[in-house]
């Protein structure tokens, strides 16, 4: 067993934890049970640790809970939640970083259109933390997503990247970037794509207040139309209350540029696989941002499998 990953299993009314790591401390799966929260502190390491978050319904219950994260000065955490939740779903992150730690987060989540799927996570990052947010989904009937990024402390820095592909459903993503300190940084990237009759809203505010001299943030969003029926809704907000700032924000949404449909058709592609190329094409335009290979590769293939 590797000891610098760990799993947890949720199944139904089970949960099922496997730790073999030395720097993973997380709460035991009765007390899980039993008020649906889990508790989890990572301890100083040089290199990453993992979890794997599983979700797997046989039944239909829906799935509520919450995860307590607490990363100490200098650790380091990678979690990955791949899981296809087939039931309704509510889940909540709670994530405190402390001094020089970092943590990469990867949603990369399948759902079914008859559901109603809800996600909140909120992160606050103090002196030097480095926190790396990226989010893959497919939608579901009423899906909800809000992050709040709290940066606390000088040279704490966020990067997030998102992800949607919809087809027939209700998608709102919110994500709230907090600037609470000078010198930190933040750059967000959110893509989307809305198929049949599909409605998707992306709000983004950035946040600086007036002691924040320093501060670098970015954020850019873009939206792919397929079909007449879809909608997409981008609204970037900036609310900056000092002068000594770097602050962007851009947000275009459209449909498949006709002269390259056109041109794929020619060469004997049909329409379909044409616009799933442009698809794959649109999406990719972010995949330098992902460092890990591993989770890459998954980003990769999610974006082949749902396109």
């Amino acid at each position: 067993m590797n000891k610098d990953h760990c799993t947890i299993t949720i199944r139904d009314s089970e949960a099922f934890i496997e730790n073999p790591s030395e720097v993973i401390s997380i709460s035991n799966a009765s007390a899980f049970l039993k008020d649906k929260t889990l508790a989890i502190k990572v301890s100083p390491s040089e290199k990453f640790t993992q979890i794997n978050l599983v979700v797997n319904h046989t039944k239909n219950i829906p799935v509520n809970f919450k995860i307590k994260l607490e990363l100490l000065e200098g650790s380091k955490l990678i979690l990955l939640d791949e899981s296809h939740y087939n039931n309704d779903s509510d889940l909540e992150f709670i994530t405190v970083m402390k001094k020089n730690s970092c943590f990469e987060l990867y949603k990369i989540n399948r759902y079914q259109n008859n559901n109603t799927n809800k996600f909140l996570h909120d992160c606050t990052l103090l002196e030097n933390c480095s926190f790396k947010d990226y989010s893959f989904s497919n939608g579901s009937k009423e899906n909800f997503s809000k992050t709040i990024v709290n940066l606390n402390d000088i040279n704490a820095s966020f990067l997030g990247s998102g992800i949607s592909i919809n087809d027939s459903t209700h998608t709102d993503n919110l994500l709230e970037i907090r600037h609470n300190s000078k010198s930190a940084l933040s750059n967000c990237y959110f893509k989307t794509v809305a198929k049949g009759n599909s409605k998707v809203n992306f709000d983004g505010t950035i946040f600086v207040d007036n002691h924040c001299s320093k501060t670098t943030s970015n954020q850019v969003s873009k939206g792919l139309l397929i079909g007449d029926h879809s909608k997409i809704n981008l609204v970037p907000k900036l609310e900056i209350y000092n002068d000594d700032v770097e602050c962007s924000h851009g947000a275009a949404s459209g449909q498949p540029d006709k002269n390259t449909l056109f041109y794929l058709t020619s060469r004997g592609i049909s329409k379909k696989d044409a616009e799933e190329i442009y698809i794959e094409g649109f999406l990719s335009e972010f995949f330098d941002t992902i460092e890990n290979l591993s989770m890459l590769s998954k980003a990769k293939n999610f974006i082949s499998l749902n396109k």
